[in-house]
């Protein structure tokens, strides 16, 4: 049976990070028309606020955003459909069915999950009220603000180290509050012994963010005796950690953590529903992983269903009419 004209989602990725835009495209390569649901604008995920990418198998260290948008343009040019919103429910009826935040009915044969994951609050007071006016979960967006000043991140890995070299570029003095050791690659630690504008509180944990028309300084706790003091800064860097965007999936497909349980093939235990990156239980946290995860769960997906009578040609018109459009 040939499908209605007006599916366009018969593969519909959830997330326009790089994992996401990589699913699309190979989705679309194989032949399959496909819709990618992108709620935040911010295509490329979180890798679309770093500076500089290192370890990619290609020269140079593009900037996050660079890569995103390259990555969004090939979609394009096989004619990825894209809608700006997100994804408020997926249902695991007969027939999988799919929700948009704009109120929109889809019924698509496959669905990749590539929504990512958010950086984690730290749940301290003042982190929401001076959210904007110090605290800042992107130092290459705001890192400018606070040319010669000092400031603090929080956090130890290779998220929280990243940022506090962008930082070191423009900032007075860095301190960096970790937990527990660094756990960040190698290459960043390396990069980041180098600054002499850095320094570290170890064993350390902020329990609130001060200050009055913006931030003035954080509190810290001692993990070993209990001991607290106050550290003065302008601004404030959290990335303590991710928590999955996967609020809109059925219960059945998470672990307690709101991870997608996948196989081999990345299909969760809905065989029509795959999942990649960030939103995936076992997933190793690389840029490179991410968008070879995206590659395969497309692969996965294509073989799920065969093109009937005619409906190949029929899908090369509808992507054709999608680029011209």
């Amino acid at each position: 049976m040939v499908r209605p004209l007006k599916n366009l989602a018969e593969v519909a990725v959830i997330g326009g990070g790089l994992a996401g835009l990589s699913a699309a495209r190979q989705a679309a390569r194989l032949g399959k028309l496909v819709t990618l649901f992108e709620g935040s604008g911010l295509y490329g995920g979180l890798v679309a606020t770093v500076g500089e990418v290192s370890g990619l198998p290609f020269g140079g260290e593009p900037s996050g955003q660079e890569i995103a948008i390259a990555a969004l343009e090939e979609c394009q040019k096989v004619g990825v459909r894209v809608i700006e919103a997100g994804v408020a429910q997926i249902g695991l009826g007969e027939q999988l069915s799919l929700t948009d935040d704009l109120g929109e009915f889809h019924q698509p044969d496959a669905v990749i999950v590539a929504s990512g994951a958010s950086l984690r609050r730290l749940g301290v007071p003042g982190e929401e009220e001076f959210l904007g006016r110090g605290v800042s979960r992107c130092a290459t967006c705001d890192g400018g603000f606070y040319r010669g000043r000092e400031v603090v991140v929080i956090g130890g890995g290779d998220s929280a180290v990243h940022e506090a070299l962008v930082l070191a570029r423009t900032s007075g003095q860095v301190t960096v509050v970790s937990r527990s050791p660094l756990s960040a690659q190698r290459e960043y630690i390396d990069k980041l012994d180098a600054r002499e504008n850095v320094r570290f509180v170890w064993g350390s944990e902020v329990t609130a963010i001060v200050g009055e028309n913006g931030v003035s300084g954080v509190r810290l706790r001692n993990r070993n005796d209990g001991s607290e003091s106050e550290l003065a800064c302008s601004g404030v860097f959290p990335f303590i950690g991710l928590e999955p965007n996967t609020r809109f999936l059925p219960p059945t497909l998470l672990d307690a953590d709101g991870l997608v349980r996948t196989n081999a093939d990345f299909a969760s235990a809905d065989p029509r529903v795959f999942t990649v990156g960030a939103a995936r239980a076992n997933y190793g946290g690389h840029l490179i992983q991410a968008m070879a995860e995206g590659v395969g769960a497309a692969m996965a997906a294509a073989r799920l269903f065969k093109p009937g009578p005619n409906e190949h040609e029929q899908g090369i018109r509808h992507a054709k009419k999608i680029v011209a459009h």
